[in-house]
């Protein structure tokens, strides 16, 4: 009869254990079997022979039991005897310990390779076990009865599912729990181990330290606790992952010799280094990194040096999970993924003084989420997202102090805080609840002594052929030396953008910014945000609450409303279809616009403007906004050269315009082919302190501004005088003074007015959730 007491289960982490004998007694007739029959054949002469690769039968199922685990020294023929006495159905035989501890000579691979035959001597009344591998022969010999009813597979540990280290090492193969050095755990251990690092420093003359076992997981005592540091020479990378599926946890890696200073790197230095394929699966956790990169000083304007270390650098992967990590001081990059597909998260982390960027992805197509880390102190960008594709999450991160370090050829021109831009591809992404503060110190210095460059809170562009779907919603952005909350369209790029219920203030150029050039294509809705002015007014700056700027030959449909604005230092919203202000080039470009139920106080300038310039070509709808205490115009619209503007101004509310002002409300068509085409309905213009509530000028006679609802032109008027309040009063809007300038305003014979209920496309959002 067959007895099967034998099973191969996994405990933990998938690691590979071969239970122990149970219910198996002393008394098993000779000849009878207690291994799988798929695993064994019989000889002629009663030996059993067992394949070491293949499975256990997985239907049956025995208990691991706990027991000593006996490792028998060899004799110089290379036996090992143990009498019968000292055997039981939980003895052990350690492989672990005979392949790497007692110079047998089977080889690392044996497990995979070789071959374990029990036989039984008549003559000497001993139970023989013969292992073979890699050429060379083992054989233990049980003396004192026919034993082969009760050794099986499970007799022998073919893998520890935990190695332990120290320092000091000092393993001697008698039990699982006695420590060895790491370089000796890395030795013996196979995949599914675990390699439990206890407190202290590991150097042990290492270099580069290759993790190349997979599913492997090295743990330390924790943070400060457990170090792995190399050796006392620079070397190219501290850790590298040549293997999938390991696992890194609970320890510190000191960076301070990974440099390639004084020795050839290939490549980017780097503290942990995974790539290709074959590293997929990585997960990193709990651990510490700390490099050398220096504290900022005033007059500090290089870059790091070429060979200065990045912290994590992972390139080619399927996926990886990378939690609760402290990167202090990192030379370069404190995370950098690249050219990778599948899953990527980046959560509950610290970032200190980066010496480039904190946290950088390029080229990676999947899921990728950045979730609740901290960054404080990053060179340029602090979280950055380029040519990401599929889905990126960007949430509750905290960023502060992003500095600006220039190159020699200006910086790369999409500096922040919180980036996201692509140049191909297809991403739907989502940047929501962070709070970005770029100078939080108010110093608004960089390196150079000189003010802050060029840094924007959150950006998310699509530029030559990408296609973006967005959502910005919930976050706090402050004290930016450029934009809060910036997003851009170039090429035949398109995006589709929502930014919403955000709290934005101190910012020194636009709270929220869209800017579309060549042939992009921009749908926006810009809903619920609170936008606060700076305290102070950095010199040359010209802070707007939301600005928007069509160029090229792009196309934009721009929804405002509902939002809050300011003492904004400048404009509160502005849509510009002007001149491109970096390349002098025509303006060609096409905007519809709704600006409706915001709120403006205390502008500084203009509390709502439109121009168009060039050639460019804008219908939109002003509705139920109000102008409270600007600096100039409450509203004011504005063509010149052959721009043209059809446009509606219904039920809005200005009051307090300052002194000096054009008026409460300017309209102005000012050059022979530009064209302003107005409605004015039901809308307040009181400002006592201002020149006019109403003022009109069309300077040139061959310039077009057509009013809706005039039966006769208006002629030039001064201030007070009749003809146009009449007209104005039967439109139903309301005002105290009046003014026309140049030339009339003329009778609709050429112009089309947008209807009440006209409105620009909304953005799609294509988003998880």
């Amino acid at each position: 009869m067959s007895v099967r007491c034998y099973a191969q289960y996994s405990i933990w982490v998938s690691f590979l254990t071969i239970g122990l004998l149970s219910g198996c007694g002393s008394s098993t007739p000779m000849g009878s079997v207690a291994l799988d029959p798929a695993l064994s054949e019989q000889s002629d002469d009663g030996e059993i022979v067992l394949n070491l690769d293949q499975p256990l039968d997985p239907m049956t199922t025995v208990a691991r039991s706990a027991g000593d685990v006996i490792v028998v020294q060899p004799d110089a023929d290379g036996n090992f005897f143990i009498q019968s006495s000292t055997f039981t159905s939980s003895t052990q035989f350690s492989l672990v310990g005979l392949i790497n501890d007692s110079g047998s000579g089977l080889g690392s691979n044996f497990l995979a390779t070789g071959s374990l035959r029990i036989s039984y001597n008549r003559n000497q009344n001993q139970t023989i076990i013969i292992l073979r591998g890699n050429g060379n022969t083992v054989r233990i010999r049980i003396r004192g009865g026919d034993l082969r009813g009760q050794i099986g597979l499970n007799n022998f540990i073919t893998s520890l599912t935990t190695i332990f280290a120290s320092p000091e090492g000092g393993f001697d193969g008698s039990s699982a729990a006695t420590p060895t050095t790491l370089a000796g755990a890395l030795d013996i251990a196979n995949s599914g181990n675990t390699i439990i690092l206890a407190a202290g420093s590991y150097q042990e003359g290492l270099g580069t330290l290759t993790l190349d076992i997979p599913n492997l997981t090295l743990q330390g005592a924790g943070i400060g606790e457990t170090t792995i540091a190399p050796s006392s020479s620079p070397v190219c990378m501290g850790v590298s992952i040549e293997a999938a599926n390991i696992t890194i946890a609970d320890l510190t890696l000191d960076g301070s010799q990974v440099s390639g200073s004084s020795v050839s790197c290939v490549s980017t230095t780097v503290a942990i280094l995974a790539g290709g394929s074959a590293a997929s699966g990585l997960t990193l956790n709990n651990l510490a990194f700390e490099g050398t990169n220096p504290a900022p000083s005033m007059g500090s304007v290089d870059l790091p040096t070429t060979d200065a270390a990045n912290g994590v650098e992972l390139t080619g992967l399927n996926g990886a999970t990378l939690t609760n990590l402290e990167i202090n001081n990192a030379d370069q990059t404190g995370i950098q993924i690249t050219d990778a597909t599948g899953t990527f998260s980046v959560a509950d982390s610290t970032f200190n003084n980066s010496g480039s960027r904190a946290i950088f992805f390029e080229d990676v197509n999947g899921t990728v989420t950045v979730s609740n880390n901290s960054v404080d102190g990053a060179l340029n960008e602090g979280i950055f997202l380029r040519n990401v594709t599929g889905t990126g999450v960007i949430t509750d991160n905290t960023v502060q102090d992003i500095r600006y370090r220039p190159t020699p050829g200006g910086g790369s021109g999409i500096e922040g805080g919180i980036i996201h831009t692509n140049t191909l591809g297809v991403v739907n992404t989502t940047v929501s609840s962070n709070t970005v503060t770029v100078d939080p110190n108010g110093e608004t210095l960089g390196f150079t002594g000189e003010p802050l460059l060029d840094i924007d809170g959150i950006e998310v562009n699509m530029f030559d052929t990408a296609v973006g779907f967005a959502i910005v919603e919930n976050n706090t952005v402050s004290d930016t030396d450029d934009d809060g909350i910036d997003s851009d369209a170039d090429g035949t790029a398109v995006l589709d953008i929502t930014i919403r219920n955000n709290t934005i203030s101190g910012i020194q150029d636009r709270g929220i910014s869209f800017v579309s050039t060549e042939m992009g294509t921009m749908r926006g809705l810009i809903e619920d945000n609170q936008i606060t002015g700076p305290d102070e007014v950095n010199t040359g700056a010209e802070p707007d609450g939301i600005g928007i700027r069509p160029r090229g030959e792009s196309e934009m449909d721009i929804t405002v409303r509902n939002n809050t604005v300011t003492n904004q230092g400048r404009k509160g919203i502005d849509i510009n279809l002007n001149e491109d202000d970096e390349t002098a080039t025509d303006n060609e470009a096409t905007a519809n616009f709704l600006f409706e139920g915001n709120t403006v106080t205390g502008a500084g300038d203009r509390a709502y403007d439109v121009q168009v310039d060039q050639e460019g070509l804008a219908t939109g709808v002003l509705r139920n906004n109000t102008a409270t205490n600007s600096g100039n115009d409450g509203i004011r619209l504005n063509t010149e050269n052959s721009g043209q503007l059809f446009v509606g101004v219904l039920d809005n509310n200005v009051q307090g315009t300052a002194s000096g002002a054009d008026g409460g409300l300017s309209f102005r068509s000012r050059q022979s082919t530009s064209v302003l085409c107005l409605r004015i309905e039901d809308t307040t213009s009181q400002n006592p302190s201002a020149a006019n509530d109403f003022f009109f000028r069309r300077q040139d006679a061959s310039a077009v501004l057509e009013l809706f609802g005039l039966t006769m032109p208006l002629a030039v008027v001064g201030a007070g005088t009749t003809p146009l309040p009449a007209a104005l009063t039967n439109l139903g809007n309301v005002g105290n003074s009046y003014r026309v300038q140049n030339q009339v305003v003329q009778v609709p014979t050429t112009c089309t007015f947008p209807a009440s209920d006209f409105a620009p496309q909304l953005p799609s959002l294509n988003l998880p959730g």
